[in-house]
């Protein structure tokens, strides 16, 4: 049976697991129907219940982080994981695996703002949520004067090395559903 459309639909399920509530509900909300539907059926591949999604996607997520290499399930939750604390340590588990002639402030700073983009909208906004504007400055990710031009050439190595990783995370993923049957096959 199939359960995911491909593989980024997998991890994106996956990534969000913490966002499924199986709490009690009072009547009210059990009954309770929005006025478009939450997935249309056509388009998932899913025939299970909402306990049995959230027991598939528990397995999967478990299977996902033992089949993968380290470096590629952190670079996964660095960019998709919605768990901040989950996210952060992953980033600091990917910081001294980059390849790249940047020192360490360099490097964490990099893949910090990699992992968690800068916030599009209003300069100064108050936001609960990112890092502040001021972060993302390329200036502040050094202290020993090196030239804007090669901090532009480190940030472009750091992120090209980051996204072939999530590259190569989703080929392994893709090989690993295909392998359980857990892929929707095309039709021919």
């Amino acid at each position: 049976m199939s359960v995911y459309r491909d593989a980024a639909h997998a991890i994106a399920r996956i990534m969000a697991i913490e966002t499924i509530d199986g709490t009690k509900k009072a009547a009210w909300q059990r009954q309770y129907e929005p006025g478009f539907a939450e997935e249309p059926p056509a388009s998932n591949p899913c025939p299970l219940s909402d306990s049995e999604r959230l027991t598939q996607d528990s397995m999967t997520r478990s299977r996902l982080h033992k089949e993968l290499s380290p470096v590629l399930w952190a670079v996964l939750v660095a960019k998709y994981s919605i768990n901040d604390i989950e996210r952060a340590q992953a980033v600091h588990y990917l910081v001294p695996r980059v390849v790249t002639p940047a020192h360490h402030l360099f490097r964490m700073k990099a893949v910090t703002a990699w992992a968690i983009p800068q916030m599009r909208g209003q300069k100064g906004a108050k936001r609960s949520s990112g890092l502040p504007d001021s972060f993302y400055e390329l200036s502040s990710w050094d202290a020993d004067g090196t030239p804007e031009s090669t901090l532009r050439r480190w940030r472009v190595a750091v992120n090209r090395w980051l996204e072939s990783q999530v590259d190569d995370a989703f080929a392994d993923v893709t090989r690993v559903l295909q392998g359980s049957n857990l892929i929707l096959k095309a039709a021919a």
